[in-house]
């Protein structure tokens, strides 16, 4: 590799070689990064003793108009706004133009910081002579409010009949195609779900249950209790993972044939609640039947129970409310809900209890 002096003989050689005139010594020194020297000497910084006076705010303040105190902006580019003075440079000490002060890095106002700052800008703005005129926008018509009435809650026993309807006895005693299919009950069934219930009903909780069986000879058995997970206050509950009771009836092929029901601290009746629930089994199944348990009502601790149909039905299907409330009577006289007639207690059946809790 070749040092750096032969490299620029070698060019400036080139270079004569194209009858091309040399540039000044002057020239080259002006614009080398290495100083007038170049490579034969050593570079030197900028010195404080250049200075370069840069315009203040002051100077920048723009000109006002005489007659009407609106600010002249000349723009930045335009002669005269600017007056850049001539900085002599002691290392050449020839003058050197405006333009190379500003390039110098220092402004020499940097060991020296000012003891005051320069005044902010200031303009005048001129006041445009409008006329105020305060429009009123008309204000809305009052609207009549509708208050609604004041919600109170109903007790479960002042929004259904206690006093169910008696049950309807079939012609000779024998199931005809006007009439409900035959349900058996097993005996223990009954005292056997209040004892799964004794710990809610300790608690003034109700508990609910499934009744689930086959159907043999036109007559249907309740051979399951399934007691499904749920969520229960002192008057109402509700299942929770309602697929587990579905699977767990198509595995053994069982209908279901109703449900059951505590009333811990209550009579034995059917409450509006109860009867919607109810309404979902015997759209099913016309024989499915509702089973209350009120282990504190002396004269009825429990009660087999359907909708009367079709006044109950009716009335159920057409009713649009949730929670407790009142019911209409069925326009054919009769009562909402009434005892059982197609039930009977069977002390040989056997059953098994499936507990999802």
């Amino acid at each position: 590799m070749l040092p750096c002096n032969l490299k620029i003989d070698r060019c400036v050689k080139i270079y004569r070689s194209l009858s091309i005139p040399l540039p000044k010594e002057e020239t080259l020194s002006r614009h080398s990064i290495l100083g007038p020297t170049g490579l034969r000497g050593q570079w030197l910084g900028p010195t404080a003793e250049i200075k370069v006076n840069y315009p203040s705010n002051a100077d920048l303040t723009p000109a006002e108009r005489p007659d009407d105190g609106i600010p002249i902006d000349n723009g930045p580019n335009q002669a005269g706004q600017y007056d850049l003075p001539t900085v002599k440079d002691v290392d050449s000490g020839g003058n050197r133009c405006a333009m190379e002060s500003v390039l110098s890095l220092d402004d020499g106002r940097w060991l020296h910081p000012p003891e005051e700052s320069s005044p902010s800008l200031k303009y005048v703005e001129k006041e445009d002579n409008f006329i105020s005129v305060n429009v009123r926008q008309p204000s809305p018509p009052p609207v009549l409010a509708q208050i609604q009435p004041q919600y109170h809650p109903i007790s479960p026993s002042r929004v259904a009949d206690p006093r169910p309807g008696p049950a309807k006895a079939s012609q000779d005693g024998n199931p005809s195609t006007d009439t409900y299919n035959h349900l058996h009950i097993p005996v223990k069934m009954m005292e056997d779900f209040l004892r799964l219930a004794r710990g809610n009903t300790a608690k003034n909780l109700e508990t609910c249950g499934v009744l689930a069986g086959p159907l043999k000879n036109r007559v249907f058995h309740i051979t399951t209790l399934i007691i499904p997970k749920q969520e229960s206050t002192s008057d109402s509950c509700q299942t929770l993972n309602e697929e587990e009771i579905f699977e767990v009836q198509d595995k053994l092929s069982l209908f279901p044939l109703g449900w059951i029901h505590t009333h811990p601290s209550q009579t034995c009746f059917m409450s509006s609640v109860d009867l919607h629930t109810h309404y979902s089994y015997q759209i099913m199944l016309p024989e499915a039947i509702a089973i209350v348990m009120a282990p504190t009502d002396t004269s009825s601790p429990h009660g087999i129970f359907h909708l009367s149909d079709p006044g109950g039905v009716s009335v159920i299907r057409n009713c649009q409310q949730r929670g407790f409330h009142p019911h209409e009577e069925p326009p054919d006289g009769n009562p909402i809900y009434e005892h059982c007639s197609h039930v009977f207690m069977n002390p040989s059946l056997k059953f098994d209890v499936v507990d999802l809790r």
